[in-house]
C-alpha cells in the first residue's frame, strides 16, 4: 500500500485536475491495463527480476537478503494495485461538484489550495472505498507471494526475510485429500476466519469514515 496510495492518488489526481484531455485519454487506459495483466505474469517478474535485483542490491549495501523476501513481493503487488486506487479515485474526484472548486477559487485559493482542502476532503468517502477495494484485493493475492516471497512460515517484521501469506498457507494446508476434522483443514479455517475479521474491521473503518465525511459535505 505504501506503493500503490501515493502513486494512485497522486496519478488520479494528475488525471482529473492538472492533466489535458489528450493525455488523459491516453494515459488511463494505459494505467488501467496493468489491471488486466494475469497476476502470474507479475509472480514471474518478481521472481526473475525484482528479487534477484533487491538481494543484488542489499547485498552490495552489507544487508543479508534472502533470495526470495517479502519486500519483492510488496514491491510487485504494490504496482498490480495501482489501478484500483488511481481508477476509483479519479471517478470519484471527478465527481466532485464544480461548484465547490468555483468557490474556492473565487475566495482567492490557488488550485492546489483547492485541491488538498475542499476536493481530497469532499471526495475522501470514496477514495477510503478505493483504498479499501486495494488492501482487499493484496490480502487476497496468492501467486506473486508463492513466486517472490517462498512458503516459509517465517514471523519476521524484516522485509528482507522469505515469508509468506494467510491465502498461500491456506492453499498449502488444504492440498491433497483432507478429513474435516483433520488439524491442517481446521488451522486452515482458521485463518480463514482471521482474514474475514480483518476484512471486517477494514469495513467498518472505512465506513465510519465515509459517514462522518458524507455528513459533513452533503
Amino acid at each position: 500500500m505504501l506503493v500503490a496510495v501515493p502513486i494512485g492518488l497522486m496519478s488520479a489526481i494528475y488525471m482529473s485536475e492538472y492533466a489535458a484531455e489528450g493525455v488523459r485519454t491516453v494515459a488511463k487506459p494505459i494505467l488501467e491495463i496493468l489491471a488486466g495483466i494475469p497476476t502470474v505474469v507479475y509472480g514471474f517478474f518478481a521472481a526473475l527480476t525484482v528479487a534477484p535485483f533487491i538481494r543484488e542490491l542489499g547485498n552490495d549495501m552489507g544487508f543479508d537478503v534472502s533470495s526470495e523476501s517479502a519486500l519483492a513481493a510488496g514491491l510487485v503487488m504494490g504496482i498490480m494495485i495501482i489501478p484500483f486506487v488511481s481508477s476509483l479515485s479519479d471517478d470519484i474526484i471527478n465527481a466532485v461538484p464544480q461548484s465547490l472548486r468555483d468557490a474556492s477559487l473565487g475566495v482567492g485559493a490557488t488550485q492546489s489550495e483547492t485541491i488538498i482542502r475542499v476536493v481530497l476532503p469532499a471526495a475522501l468517502p470514496g477514495i477510503v472505498g478505493s483504498i479499501l477495494l486495494a488492501i482487499s484485493r493484496a490480502i487476497g493475492e496468492t501467486m506473486i507471494v508463492v513466486m517472490a516471497a517462498g512458503l516459509t512460515a517465517n514471523l519476521t517484521a524484516n522485509p528482507l526475510q522469505a515469508v509468506t501469506t494467510f491465502t498461500v498457507q491456506i492453499v498449502t494446508l488444504l492440498i491433497g485429500d483432507q478429513e474435516f476434522d483433520s488439524p491442517k483443514t481446521l488451522a486452515a479455517f482458521a485463518l480463514g476466519l482471521v482474514l474475514f475479521v480483518m476484512t471486517l474491521i477494514l469495513n467498518i473503518v472505512a465506513l465510519y469514515v465515509v459517514r462522518k465525511y458524507r455528513e459533513q459535505y452533503e
